[in-house]
């Protein structure tokens, strides 16, 4: 009987590091079972009896922390397995679950040098008193102290598994050169590590080279801040020599700390939108930055950005987090309306969490704090912030996500607001209110109605024929077959024939392609021609 490792993760695209390096390291041999949140829990308990496993491992986060419940009482009920937990959920309150969840061990932290001595317990009764990290109350009550990994070195990474091969291209490859972070923001869970340690270069380097051997794609660092690690140039260096067409490598980065060296170096030497940098803005309200912890140079912060930006090799991905301390409605739109300003090509807006063994969750009571009683612990108001305040964010947070963060006509719509507004929160807010006023879906919707919707509001917002026409050009440009247009086409056949033949003069397509294959329509003074051929887009202007 082996012990049998389990994984609910988010989306299927995602993989799960913490059971496979669980597997790496452990001297048994360990299955594992990997599942999304989709997945039914009936499903899971076939596989558990299945497999008839020694014990059920689980790692715990907050996106499946209430799944892992029911779970845990399907296995108590009808297999009468021991249950053992893991992962950032569980490692700071840990009798909570193992009284209100009814879990048997919950490993604290790093499991990967306990995690045998867990093994031995249920084979033959080792004693888990002398090992750290360890908290359980029967047969004797535990609850060893956190004990971090000092040599990360010594680790074998979990991204060599035969039985991994086949997916390895489908699904985001997580990484780490680093663990800890040296920063103590009162919101996360990295502030309670204690120390920064760094995991072997060269391993590293050859986990990089055996994934996009096999395929992968898209790389994501789990460093908390990876230009803390000392690893953090020779890893960019190594990936701009090595890395294949297409592939993308994303760190989460602190921005008024970032080396420029290193920017430099992306800026001389990668190609464009190889590397993506997350940087967590989070506030610009120094007062706020104060009282969760966080040192923040905004100056030096925004000149990194938009140095950045100014190069267009390095994609960013902004955050911001709603409901922090003394920002108020009135100060968070002013912090919105700065970082937006920006032009990253995402932005987030999050909100504020109470994770678990967290500085702000156990301080709640200071800044009158309600939050969320199960996962994800979510702020539901505060001193600074009524529901009221926190709806009128979410309605902002819906408006972003459409209308930015999706991409479809990110840059024009940039471009446009930055030209005709100042105020970027009202204006997602009002984008908001007529959008679900129009009863328009915000999932499920038809691009040439998300397009007919924003040119409307345009247009009666007063803006310039020629952000109109550049709207329409950018809807043309993203589609790789020919869309149904949301505006007015050439209907008259001699003109339409008149403007082909000039094309076919200019670019050899006969007459017919473009009839077949072509929209035209009114464009600036002329007229503007997307013709679409083998899931491409060649876009004429006359």
């Amino acid at each position: 009987m082996n012990p049998l490792l389990i994984a609910i993760d988010a989306k299927f695209i995602h993989t799960n590091n913490a059971v496979r390096l669980l597997k790496a390291n452990s001297a048994f041999d360990v299955d594992i079972a990997e599942f999304t949140i989709k997945d039914s829990i009936d499903s899971m308990l076939d596989t558990i009896k299945a497999k008839k496993p020694l014990f059920v491992g689980i790692s715990t986060y907050i996106w499946n922390v209430e799944i892992v419940r029911n779970l845990i009482k399907k296995v108590k009920e009808e297999c009468e397995l021991p249950i053992v937990l893991g992962g950032p959920e569980v490692s700071y309150d840990p009798h909570h679950f193992l009284n209100a969840a009814n879990a048997d061990v919950v490993v604290k932290g790093e499991g990967e040098h306990v995690f045998d001595d867990v093994v031995r317990h249920f084979k033959n009764g080792q004693s888990l008193g002398n090992t750290p990290n360890i908290a359980m109350v029967t047969p004797e009550r535990i609850d060893t102290p956190i004990q971090e990994i000092d040599d990360l070195s010594g680790l074998k990474l979990p991204h060599f598994f035969e039985e991994d091969r086949e997916h390895i291209p489908h699904k985001i490859q997580y990484l780490e050169s680093s663990r800890g972070c040296p920063y103590r923001c009162s919101y996360c869970l990295s502030s309670l590590e204690k120390t920064l340690r760094f995991f072997d270069i060269e391993s590293l380097k050859k986990a990089i080279s055996h994934l996009s051997n096999l395929g992968a794609k898209t790389f994501k660092f789990l460093d908390r801040t990876f230009n803390v690690s000392k690893h953090a140039l020779p890893i960019i260096e190594f990936i701009i020599e090595t890395h294949r067409l297409g592939s993308v490598f994303q760190f989460e980065m602190t921005g008024d700390t970032l080396n420029e060296e290193i920017v430099d170096y992306i800026h001389t030497h990668a190609p464009k939108n190889l590397f993506r940098f997350e940087i967590g803005i989070q506030s610009t309200n120094d007062i706020t930055n104060r009282l969760v912890d966080r040192k923040q140079d905004n100056e030096k912060l925004f000149r990194v950005i938009r140095k950045i930006q100014k190069e267009s090799v390095i994609d960013l991905h902004l955050d911001l987090i709603a409901g922090l301390p003394k920002e108020d409605l009135q100060r968070f739109s002013k912090t919105f309306n700065e970082v937006y300003a920006l032009g990253a090509k995402e932005l987030q807006l999050g909100f504020l969490k109470f994770l678990r063994g967290t500085k702000i969750r156990k301080e709640a009571s200071r800044f009158h704090y309600r939050f969320q009683e199960r996962a994800p612990y979510e702020i539901l108001k505060s001193e600074d912030l009524s529901p009221a305040d926190l709806q009128r964010m979410k309605n902002v947070e819906a408006a972003l996500d459409l209308f930015h963060n999706k991409g479809y006509f990110r840059e024009t719509l940039y471009q446009i607001f930055s030209a005709h507004y100042e105020n970027f929160f009202e204006l997602f807010e009002r984008l908001y209110q007529r959008y679900t006023a129009s009863n328009l879906p915000i999932k499920g919707y038809q691009l040439h109605t998300l397009y007919a919707f924003i040119e409307t509001f345009l247009k009666e917002d007063g803006v310039t024929q020629d952000c109109l026409d550049a709207l329409k050009h950018t809807y043309l440009s993203v589609h790789k077959v020919k869309p149904k247009c949301y505006f007015t086409k050439i209907e008259d056949k001699k003109l339409k024939h008149k403007l082909f033949e000039t094309l076919q003069e200019k670019t050899g397509i006969p007459v017919h392609d473009f009839f077949k294959h072509a929209v035209a329509t009114k464009y600036k003074s002329g007229y503007l021609i997307a013709l679409y051929k083998n899931h491409e887009v060649f876009l004429y202007t006359l």
